[in-house]
């Protein structure tokens, strides 16, 4: 993998998870944060949902078909933004799976947190998840402003990193994240994401246990400090942005405003996804996007939707909210295409 020609890219928009947490901000910080989600929850918070759309309707899934065949136009990406071109095209069909199987996610293993923060081996999972959501912005915000320095056609071992935020907790590895599918004659794109260990450590059972990194802290923005470089392999990188952010925010209307052409109303992710007042507003989300977006952009959208959830999979990431979030995007996606290509009869 380290030979590989890569393309960097270490930016705000693509700032995703990975930095150890100092021992006296772990213990201090995650204690107040709890504390601070408690007293939100019992107020009813925006984005907590109840429970995931598919999850609560696979129990029909037996009166539900397993995939749904579609036929959409076949285009270019230049045709993305024509909604209004009236020259025939050719179509192709496609097969989406109904719902998004959840596969059978492994316990996040207790070394990977002793090895990012020693300091919380005692402490229940559930308890340095909370903590973890009301610090991730702040840990979030100190990756947008890291910048990589240049490096050659070969991924280091380590890299070095300009840190412009001291708001909170240093990155504490560089992820050099790449897909096995490439073309044939093509070189394999790898795209750097700085990261805090104790954010991967707590969600994704299946990512190999990332060796202890404590890098010091510039005493002003503008400094240098020295990280190391984890080689990262996942279905679907493009999607990874959208992953790793969310897993410091949490915020289920801001991953779903990436995967949608429009905000979704928000009784699709608070509110019980059987209700027929949710099923009516969902229904009319997606006839209004059928409005706005021709078939290829709403599958373009599906097939997104389909990356995080492969990814989500392949790191075996449990977490509610992310599943939640996909659910409701896969199935008002679902619905749009179904209406739009006159397949409503299957849903």
């Amino acid at each position: 993998m380290v030979s590989q020609p890569f393309t960097r890219r270490a930016d705000s928009e693509n700032t995703p998870p990975s930095a150890r947490l100092a021992s006296s901000k772990v213990k201090n910080g995650i204690q107040a944060a709890v504390s601070r989600r408690r007293r939100a929850r019992t107020t009813g918070g925006a984005h907590h949902p109840r429970y995931a759309v598919a999850h609560s309707k696979q129990k029909s899934a037996s009166r539900s078909p397993a995939s749904i065949n579609i036929d959409v136009p076949r285009t270019s990406p230049a045709d993305i933004e024509m909604t209004d071109a009236t020259t025939a095209i050719s179509m192709t069909s496609v097969s989406l799976p109904r719902y998004l199987s959840r596969p059978a996610f492994r316990v996040l293993p207790k070394e990977a947190i002793v090895a990012a923060a020693p300091e919380l081996a005692d402490t229940p999972l559930n308890y340095i998840r909370d903590g973890l959501e009301c610090l991730g912005p702040a840990m979030l915000q100190v990756l947008s402003g890291v910048k990589a320095e240049p490096v050659s056609n070969v991924l280091p071992k380590e890299l070095s990193v300009v840190i412009n935020d001291l708001s909170s907790d240093m990155p504490t590895h560089m992820l050099a994240v790449y897909s096995r599918q490439v073309p044939a004659a093509t070189k394999r794109r790898v795209t750097l994401f700085p990261a805090h260990n104790i954010i991967l450590a707590s969600h994704c059972a299946n990512l190999p246990i990332l060796q202890s990194s404590a890098p010091a802290v510039p005493t002003s923005g503008g400094e240098s400090i020295l990280i190391p470089v984890v080689p990262l392999c996942i279905p679907a990188p493009e999607v990874f942005p959208q992953l790793s952010t969310f897993l410091y925010t949490k915020r289920v209307d801001h991953l779903l405003a990436t995967l949608l052409p429009l905000p979704a109303p928000a009784a699709l992710y608070t509110e019980d996804p059987t209700n027929e007042n949710v099923r009516t507003q969902l229904q009319q989300f997606a006839t209004k996007l059928v409005a706005i977006a021709p078939a290829h952009v709403l599958l373009s959208r599906a097939m997104a939707v389909n990356g995080l959830w492969r990814n989500a999979c392949a790191l075996g990431i449990a977490d509610e909210k992310l599943w939640c979030a996909m659910d409701v995007a896969w199935e008002v996606l679902v619905h749009a295409l179904a209406i739009l290509t006159g397949k409503q009869h299957l849903l």
